[in-house]
């Protein structure tokens, strides 16, 4: 039976991080929703870059849970990986 490799001090320190790293995404998308809402009222269309911006936020809240929850050992932006790309 294997052991299974118990989370260090540094793990809980960087997992509190992202908490709130995470708390503060939460919050840029508020805004940034607000900001395309006005956008696309004024302009009849959504804005591409905050469309981009806003999908490359959620490939890095989708890192920041799956760090967060244990799922993967990556660390997420700035500590493990690059900034996500937005999908398409």
């Amino acid at each position: 039976m294997e052991k299974s490799k118990k989370p260090g001090l540094s793990r809980l320190v960087y997992t509190i991080l992202f908490l709130i790293v995470g708390r503060l995404v939460s919050i840029v998308v508020c805004f940034a929703a607000i900001i395309q809402f006005i956008y696309s009222f004024v302009f009849a269309e959504p804005n591409k870059k905050i469309l981009d911006f806003t999908s490359s936020l959620a490939e890095f809240a989708k890192q920041i849970v799956s760090y967060v929850g244990q799922n993967s050992e990556k660390k997420p932006w700035p500590l493990g990986e690059e900034w996500p790309k937005a999908s398409k």
